[in-house]
């Protein structure tokens, strides 16, 4: 029987912006942009691969407002002249394939690494991030102003390049988050001490974007963490005070996250759990202001089976559509046993080569044969599909008995010019 996925096809209005169905591309970093963080080909083509396939929204990953704000040389950034024709292109290429573009801006924070971006680690305080070993410079006053400018000057070149929403990334331990976490924010300056003080970069950042464009703000989203999984981290009560102050802002909608970079494990481990879909059903009893669910979410039966039970209101994909583009496509036509799957969701540590910081050389690839392939060549094709079909041949001996019989079926159905 064909699921009809009924819930996710429906549209939805985000801050006046109408969303032709719930499935959100989930932002993700690629490190394919040029050093001084403008859009490459292979990036448009990337996410413009992405939004043909019956995606609602394609959310552009981990954009830098700062110049050292990035996470690896090769990331993109936002703000300058040198970069809106660019990503005026990348909007441009989205949006003509049906989809909604959003962009995600951040500040990589004290969780930077010199190492990858070249360039300084700066924080609200003193910190060391345990697996980088780089204590964080502390920002000055003046350092500060400046960056809550920058995030100012990057909502606006958003909006001016033809992105319809903006999501500001206050989670993962970034520097907003950082500001903040009484766990990373020792300052006892303006900036730090109290709760009040220590949201002070969030409320000025927003209240100056409000003064550059008073009707900005409705087609803003944010990224929230519903726990650091650490003492005097975030979780939702924590950022009870920060919700209040978005939700008198009319934002667009939330996207729930969790954990930070010394949490990883347990982020990775609720995330399999399905933990990340109780953060999002938790905040919505909180907000009238629309959720997104995310975090291994593998299929659209499962992005379903979220919004039956009012989970939340979207849901957000990242590794299964990088793994198969057309998943959605795909699965609206009753063809789910054609979805190639992310080997990382068949088998955790199996696969991580589209988390480029895992990579000597930073690169972001994919092996499934089904995925965006940047050099467009046959012989890098076929040797995608060697390559997997002998990863699925390696997981058959450590797999449940579903997922085996899953992959058989994915081996019989393989076409090859997908």
């Amino acid at each position: 029987m064909i699921n009809n996925y009924n819930l996710l096809k429906q549209s939805i209005n985000l801050g006046g912006v109408t969303i032709k169905n719930r499935i959100v591309s989930s932002p993700i970093s690629t490190n394919m942009a040029t050093e001084d963080g403008s859009v490459t080909e292979n990036l448009i083509n990337y996410f413009s691969n992405i939004a043909a396939n019956d995606i609602g929204m394609v959310t552009v990953g981990a954009t830098s407002v700062s110049e050292e704000g990035g996470d690896a040389s090769n990331g993109m950034h936002i703000g300058k002249n040198i970069h809106l024709n660019g990503l005026t292109k990348l909007a441009s290429s989205i949006n003509e394939q049906g989809s909604t573009a959003a962009i995600q801006i951040f500040h990589v924070g004290a969780q930077g690494n010199t190492f990858y971006s070249k360039k300084r680690v700066v924080g609200p305080s003193k910190y060391i991030v345990p697996d980088i070993g780089i204590e964080a410079e502390v920002l000055s006053i003046d350092e500060i102003v400046k960056i809550e400018n920058e995030f100012c000057e990057g909502v606006i070149q958003a909006f001016d390049s033809g992105f319809k929403i903006v999501e500001m990334h206050l989670g993962h331990g970034y520097l907003l988050h950082e500001f903040m976490s009484a766990h990373m924010n020792r300052r006892e300056d303006e900036y730090g001490g109290s709760k009040e003080n220590r949201l002070k970069i969030v409320k000025n950042i927003f209240n100056k974007i409000e003064k550059k464009s008073k009707h900005a703000i409705k087609n803003i989203g944010a990224r929230i963490s519903a726990d650091d999984f650490i003492e005097k981290g975030l979780d939702l009560i924590e950022n009870k005070e920060l919700i209040n102050f978005l939700d008198s802002k009319k934002i667009a909608y939330y996207s729930v996250t969790a954990g930070i970079y010394e949490t990883a494990k347990q982020k990775y481990l609720k995330m399999k759990e399905g933990s990340y879909w109780e953060y999002a059903n938790n905040l919505k009893k909180m907000t009238q202001t629309p959720i997104i669910a995310q975090g291994n979410i593998t299929s659209l039966e499962l992005g379903e089976m979220i919004l039956r039970k009012n989970m939340s209101d979207m849901i957000g994909m990242a590794q299964a559509l990088i793994a198969d583009p057309a998943l959605a496509s795909k699965s609206f036509k009753g063809e789910e046993e054609k979805i190639i799957p992310c080997l990382a969701h068949l088998k955790v540590g199996t696969c991580h080569r589209c988390r480029y910081l895992k990579q000597k050389d930073l690169s972001f690839e994919c092996i499934t044969p089904s995925s965006w392939d940047k050099n467009k060549s046959h012989n890098s094709s076929k040797n995608k599909k060697e390559s997997f079909l002998k990863m699925l041949e390696k997981l058959k001996d450590n797999i449940a008995n579903e997922k085996l019989e899953n992959i058989e079926k994915i081996q019989k159905n393989f076409i090859d010019n997908i």
